[in-house]
């Protein structure tokens, strides 16, 4: 019967899976682009060393925080135990998040939760985009594992602890794979991630899974900028939505009018003034003819949303969190950008919203806390509208 298991594992597997298994080193680094199914095959590999090893095992499945965990590794680690028939075989405790197998144990944590990470000792370590680790977090699990330690990643940032820390250690084997190594990637996903070739940077590393380096400072440098009038047909109040930066004193309150059509994103600014309180935004979008439009505002202010709510606009909190102003440049530049000429001060921020760069001149995948408020309320609109467009970058 264990057999068998181990022998369904290894009929739906990717290489990956099979360099794990001929792997001896004590570090596993697995880098790849978008759905190169790297962290699936990790899962297999685990799954089947439950059905094939004798030892005791304790197995610590890792990532930086737990709705992530849960979201993600955490839900194809179940789904592979169940295909294999162990899940029905072993005890699965939702409350302390682990689950037993014979005389083997996986749990399930996160690095927000100190305690586990300082705990107890375990045979192996699986670090789950361990480039959202930081190199503390590595080195406390790294001295409480005893055999192997397991690490994914995108190599989305251009200057990080694992190229300096982790690949050049002998003890350490590192493959790179790319989405034409995963064999069981729908056609449609492949059409998908091909499309970011229009982007250098992003195809760099989502689609051939190489180190970013980022050719240009600048963030976005390709959009189309046309005359307003020259936007295809759109309803306001049907297929148009709006992001709103909030502001007052110094900074501007700016909103932003998007809608798309295929793989085409029409913007247009439509309100960047400072001095305006909640009414004042209330009145100009109502004036404007967008009280009707649904409006994506920046959820670090409930309060200015209620209000507005109360006054009469269709207003929600934008999706934000750990990681969301890159996942929101990602989305960003799936799209054939089209702007209005019209939009003055969205134009000087395009051409002034930069990468931060270190002192040796390295481009860093961190953008400027500048020239961003209409960038802001563009991303809270994309994020919160198209938010499965993202799925396939931050994975």
């Amino acid at each position: 019967m264990e057999g068998n298991k181990a022998e369904i594992v290894e009929q739906k597997c990717n290489k990956q899976f099979f360099d794990l298994i001929k792997s001896e080193k004590r570090f596993n680094l697995l880098q790849g682009g978008t759905r190169s199914g790297k962290t699936y095959a990790v899962c297999q590999y685990l799954c089947y060393l439950l059905t094939t090893t004798n030892k005791s095992l304790t197995i610590s499945i890792i990532r930086k925080t737990l709705p992530a965990l849960k979201a993600s590794v955490q839900r194809d680690f179940i789904a592979i135990l169940e295909e294999t028939g162990i899940y029905d075989l072993g005890t699965h405790n939702k409350a302390e998040n682990t689950f037993k197998y014979n005389q083997h144990l996986i749990e399930f944590f996160s690095v927000d939760e100190p305690a586990k990470i300082r705990g107890r000792k375990r045979s192996i370590a699986f670090l789950n985009e361990c480039n959202e680790f930081s190199l503390e977090d590595f080195r406390q699990i790294n001295m409480r594992t005893e055999s192997k330690v397991i690490m994914d990643f995108n190599p989305s940032d251009p200057v990080h602890w694992i190229y300096s820390e982790i690949i050049p250690r002998q003890d350490c084997d590192h493959w790179i794979t790319t989405y034409k190594d995963n064999l069981f990637l729908p056609t449609e996903l492949v059409n998908e991630i091909e499309n970011l070739k229009k982007d250098e940077d992003y195809w760099r590393v989502y689609g051939e899974g190489q180190r970013a380096v980022f050719s240009s400072r600048q963030i976005f440098n390709n959009w189309n900028w046309i005359p307003h009038k020259e936007f295809p047909e759109h309803d306001v109040e049907g297929e148009c939505y709006i992001g709103l930066d909030w502001g007052y004193s110094n900074d501007p309150t700016a909103a932003i009018l998007a809608f798309k059509r295929k793989d085409k994103l029409y913007i247009h600014e439509i309100l960047y003034r400072t001095g305006m309180t909640n009414a004042d935004i209330v009145d100009f979008l109502k004036i404007g003819g967008y009280g009707n439009t649904l409006i994506y505002a920046d959820s670090a202010e409930p309060k200015s949303i209620e209000t507005c709510r109360q006054l009469g606009l269709m207003m929600k909190g934008a999706t934000k969190g750990a990681g969301s102003i890159n996942a929101g440049i990602s989305l960003i530049k799936e799209f054939d950008v089209y702007a209005s000429i019209e939009s003055r001060n969205l134009f000087t921020e395009y051409n002034n919203y930069y990468w931060e760069t270190l002192k040796d001149g390295t481009i860093i995948n961190k953008p400027k806390d500048s020239f961003n408020h209409l960038k802001d309320a563009l991303r809270y609109l994309c994020l919160s509208q198209y938010s499965k467009r993202v799925d396939f970058y931050i994975i």
